[in-house]
């Protein structure tokens, strides 16, 4: 792990970046699941949507379900690189909440959505009824192979 609590800039600046995170949930007999979800943070709340995507088979969207029967859960943001200098993870704990209609938050959620993946002016934002999950952390575990630095310097690619 890594020392000290991450600062939240960095924290933030990751979440604004990263393109995806893997969503741990339970299945319905409480068996380990992962997910990859898009996600985009307004203040200390992360926001995915439903979306218009292909899902596959119609039993994909079973996990809004299994979501609602147990919330709590995990969002794991990582990096690989060659150069294991610039590993890094981020872990977050969360509660996760299935909404539907308009939030407090929706607005700024949809606006952030559509801020961080262009591919929505393409792609509808949601699929049937208007739905979002939301994140709501409690906890952040972190490492990187080089500290902070790990996470700095891939951030700095961003810019």
């Amino acid at each position: 792990m890594g020392k000290g609590a991450l600062p939240s800039e960095v924290l933030h600046a990751v979440l604004d970046c990263m393109p995806v995170a893997r969503l741990a949930l339970r299945d319905f007999h409480d068996a380990p699941e992962a997910l990859p979800i898009v996600f985009a943070r307004v203040d200390e709340v992360l926001w995915s949507p439903v979306d218009g995507k292909p899902k596959g088979r119609a039993g994909d969207l079973g996990r809004l379900a299994r979501l609602q029967r147990s919330p709590e859960v995990m969002l794991l943001l990582d990096h690989y690189a060659d150069d294991w200098g610039d590993l890094w993870w981020i872990r977050l704990r969360a509660t996760a909440k299935v909404v539907t209609g308009r939030d407090a938050g929706w607005s700024a959620a949809e606006n952030a959505l559509t801020r961080k993946y262009p591919q929505y002016r393409e792609v509808p934002l949601f699929k049937d009824e208007p739905t979002l999950l939301r994140f709501d952390w409690r906890s952040v575990g972190w490492w990187g192979s080089d500290g902070l630095a790990s996470m700095e310097r891939w951030l700095g690619s961003y810019s």
